[in-house]
């Protein structure tokens, strides 16, 4: 049987997942003219940097990442895009194990961010959604997601110096 403490600090770990997949919908949904399409810089993807300070993240981010691509090119999107957030922030994580500087995992991560938009630009071709060329579509969403992770890993730092979000 649990005690209170304990199911009070479940629900205090499931509200705080909870809220930043909400935001990375919002966030998401807010700026859908750039979150979008070949040329896109998805600003809620700064949300993947909170995997730094707590592993439930990862499964936050991925959950937003699932249902704010149901706006975009429905289910397949929506497995395909989560997935691939499920494994390169993993993989992120992993790699990034025994790195202290939080400035290095943060890079590491944006740039593994970044490569796997060819996984993303590879869907667009397969399902013939965007008629510019493969290496097109993959250089203009990998700067993108670059950009987006770079910006969004300054903020979350400045965030994480006023919040503890190890908590």
């Amino acid at each position: 049987m649990e005690t209170y403490l304990e199911n009070h600090t479940k629900t205090n770990a499931l509200t705080k997942a909870a809220i930043v997949t909400g935001l990375y919908i919002a966030l998401t949904l807010l700026l859908a003219p750039i979150s979008y399409g070949m040329i896109q810089i998805r600003f809620s993807e700064m949300f993947n940097h909170l995997i730094r300070y707590n592993k439930r993240y990862l499964w936050a981010v991925t959950l937003g990442v699932f249902i704010a691509n149901a706006y975009s090119f429905g289910a397949v999107d929506m497995i395909v895009g989560s997935l691939v957030t499920l494994v390169f922030l993993s993989l992120s994580l992993k790699i990034t194990k025994s790195i202290e500087d939080i400035r290095k995992k943060q890079l590491i991560t944006s740039l593994l961010m970044s490569v796997s938009m060819f996984i993303i630009a590879l869907e667009l071709k397969i399902l013939n959604l965007d008629n510019h060329s493969f290496w097109l579509i993959f250089l203009t969403m990998a700067l993108g997601e670059l950009l987006s992770m770079l910006f969004g890993g300054i903020i979350i730092r400045l965030i994480a110096s006023k919040i503890d979000l190890n908590k």
